[in-house]
């Protein structure tokens, strides 16, 4: 019958290994932590230059249904001459 080392001798042998895991994980959870407010930036600053982009189609928008409202507006530009590089 072969004995086994008690307990308390193998723990040490786990607990190096143990502990990489736990700071294996630890780095990767700050990793995340880092991508994710990277993220969150990019996530905030998309939104604000969405929130321009639509503010300045329906300008746009509202420009061409005037134009289509009273088209004389429209050839009073056409009337002008072109700039001057072309």
């Amino acid at each position: 019958m072969s004995q086994q080392p008690p307990a308390s001798a193998a723990a040490p042998d786990k607990q190096p290994l143990a502990q990489q895991r736990i700071d294996e994980l630890e780095m990767r959870i700050a990793f995340l932590e880092d991508t994710i407010d990277s993220l969150n930036d990019q996530v905030s600053t998309l939104s604000q230059e969405f929130l321009l982009a639509k503010q300045a189609m329906q300008l746009m928008h509202r420009k061409l249904e005037q134009l289509q409202q009273n088209p004389s507006a429209g050839e009073a530009m056409a009337d002008e001459p072109p700039p001057p590089h072309y």
